[in-house]
């Protein structure tokens, strides 16, 4: 990896020489020689980073994967952590669930999904007859951003890999995106939530359905609350006939 992006850099810094001697420039001036020499160690320093990392498509299982999360320092979330939370629940989901990032609560013990939004979370499955233990529940980011604000592109961009690894050893059949960034990172569509409700998307053979985020249903009250719970129960409704088709089927 470092070889072929040093490779690149250097055919690159050539054809850029070769252009100025064409162009009438018979030295190069010293300043121009300074910042070439910084590209070229940032790149260096680039490619040695992404060199000692495992390549993500050689990793066989969860485990593996875990532990490459867990010593990840691809962007700043890793300096403000507690704990990275990878995910847990069944190894062989017929669904699979992604939130947004971990709160405070996650981000301290560990875990997806627990505090308020996880007890609602969890209602929200019982109600159409799915026990949690029996999915797998993540989230697009690892880490907590501080003050739990929504994830930057750079921190989406560092994480999204090791989401779609996770998707790739899970094999679920179904998976369900709960709010915008979940829907939006994994399809990589910028459509809103209130448009990507309501139908199936296709990942890579798999059925992608989209609702509400549990801490967004929990954000309101009154009337508004319940439009919101209305809107979502059409959308576990969706979601619960789809996931009885494959009941008793081997995974």
């Amino acid at each position: 990896m470092m070889q072929k992006n040093l490779q690149q850099l250097l055919e690159d810094l050539l054809g850029w020489l070769k252009f100025q001697k064409e162009a009438g420039v018979e030295k190069v001036p010293a300043g121009m020689v300074e910042h070439i020499d910084q590209i070229v160690m940032a790149n260096m320093k680039k490619a040695s980073t992404k060199a000692t990392s495992p390549e993500l498509d050689l990793i066989s299982n969860l485990a593996e994967l875990k532990s490459v999360v867990e010593r990840c320092e691809l962007c700043d979330l890793s300096k403000t952590r507690n704990h990275i939370v990878f995910g847990e629940g069944s190894q062989t989901p017929i669904l699979m669930i992604i939130g947004e990032a971990p709160g405070r609560e996650e981000d301290l013990k560990g875990r997806p999904f627990i505090g308020r939004s996880g007890e609602l979370l969890t209602k929200m499955l019982r109600a159409i007859n799915i026990d949690r233990k029996d999915v797998f529940i993540t989230s697009v980011i690892k880490c907590r951003p501080p003050g739990n604000r929504t994830p930057l592109r750079e921190e989406i961009d560092a994480c999204l890999p090791y989401l779609k690894r996770q998707i790739e050893l899970l094999d679920p059949r179904i998976i369900l995106c709960l709010g915008a960034t979940a829907a939006q990172s994994l399809l990589e569509v910028p459509k809103s939530l209130s448009s990507l409700r309501g139908k199936f998307y296709d990942y890579k053979g798999k059925k992608v359905a989209v609702t509400y985020h549990p801490a967004y249903l929990l954000r309101f009250g009154g009337l508004k609350q319940k439009d919101l719970k209305r809107r979502a129960w059409h959308d576990l409704q969706m979601l619960q006939r789809e996931y009885e088709k494959h009941l008793g089927k081997a995974h």
